[in-house]
């Protein structure tokens, strides 16, 4: 018997699908380097650690045995980059080693090496309308995109110096000419 490939899909778009980051994202401005610190998420009844306060409330709805620690370890790295073509500022992850110290606000950016587009579903509450008038509340679906890249590099824009350009337009013509 054959095997049957899925076409479509989240995972088959995250694991198959490359991005054209010229036509995706046009001409990207570095704004900031911004780190995320890891939490623990603690429930003190138990002693258990949760990687994330939702997670937590789940397991432990009192919030008396709660406890937040901020571990300062940075978690991820992430750039954020004004992209001309989604006319929105961008969250890039990138890689921990990342140096940053070579780039300047407003600085023309390129994203290097492998750069991939992962999409996350969700869900998110909406207020709906009903024939009737009234509202309610409904959970539907929601997806989010991610962008990672390995690396930045600064665009140089090609410097030519300026020569002076031989005169092959004629000159105007005075206006007091012979009469």
């Amino acid at each position: 018997m054959a095997e049957v490939k899925k076409k479509y899909g989240i995972n088959t778009f995250n694991k198959a699908y490359s991005v054209d980051v010229e036509a995706t994202y046009g001409k990207l401005t570095y704004l900031e380097t911004i780190a995320s610190e890891r939490f623990n998420y603690i429930d003190l009844y138990n002693g258990t650690i949760y990687d994330s306060q939702a997670e937590l409330d789940k397991m432990q709805p009192d919030k008396n045995f709660q406890k937040v620690e901020n571990t300062h370890e940075i978690s991820n790295l992430y750039v954020q980059a004004y992209s001309e073509v989604q006319k929105d500022t961008m969250d890039i992850a990138v890689p921990l080693d990342f140096d940053d110290s070579k780039f300047k606000m407003n600085d023309v950016v390129r994203l290097t090496g492998k750069v991939v587009a992962r999409v996350h579903p969700q869900t998110k509450q909406v207020v709906m309308t009903t024939a009737n008038g009234r509202t309610r509340q409904e959970t539907v679906a929601d997806y989010y995109f991610t962008v990672s890249a390995e690396g930045l590099e600064k665009v140089v824009a090609d410097f030519k110096p300026t020569q002076p350009q031989p005169e092959s337009q004629p000159k105007p013509k005075e206006e007091n000419q012979k009469k």
